[in-house]
């Protein structure tokens, strides 16, 4: 019996021990990390808007497959699911919508005035006259439209003199 009980003690004294050791073992939890949002540096990012005058991106379409026997082995199917394919890379543009000019540094070369296609002196007069002619429209035009505005006005002043002088009843 008292064999038993110096096992019981033991047993009672080794749980103690490797409960407490437990905690003492026990490994502290790292406080948790804060993460800060980083703000964008000027110039290092480019904006989505912009993405697309640069550079186009890869062109994705989804393929809907319905279930099928596999070619290659007859014991085998597959359930029907969806196969992704990429159809276009992504590419440098080349071609930007936007016209985009390049300074091309000083001009070398000399032009050679025999090879200027300027218009003759004929052609010039008869666009000068043409452009003459129709100024001359238009400032009869012009003229046209005064004459009958400003009789329409002096038409309006003798139509309100008659409506004050009929509305005013008179004195005798």
């Amino acid at each position: 019996m008292k064999t038993h009980s110096i096992l019981i003690f033991t047993l009672a004294a080794m749980c103690a021990v490797s409960f407490s050791g437990c905690a003492l073992f026990k490994r502290k939890q790292p406080p948790p990390v804060q993460t800060i949002a980083a703000s964008p540096v000027s110039g290092t990012e480019l904006d989505p808007a912009n993405t697309e005058k640069l550079r186009h991106g890869e062109t994705m379409r989804a393929y809907p497959v319905s279930r099928y026997v596999d070619p290659r082995d007859p014991n085998l199917m597959h359930e029907a699911h969806i196969v992704y394919r990429k159809e276009n890379p992504a590419a440098w543009n080349l071609t930007p919508h936007a016209p985009t000019v390049v300074p091309l540094g000083p001009v070398l070369a000399l032009s050679d005035p025999t090879e200027k296609t300027e218009l003759l002196p004929a052609e010039v007069e008869q666009k000068m006259a043409a452009q003459n002619r129709l100024m001359a429209a238009l400032i009869e035009q012009n003229e046209t439209l005064t004459a009958e505005l400003s009789r329409l006005k002096s038409e309006i002043t003798k139509f309100r003199e008659s409506q004050t002088t009929t509305a005013k009843p008179e004195k005798q």
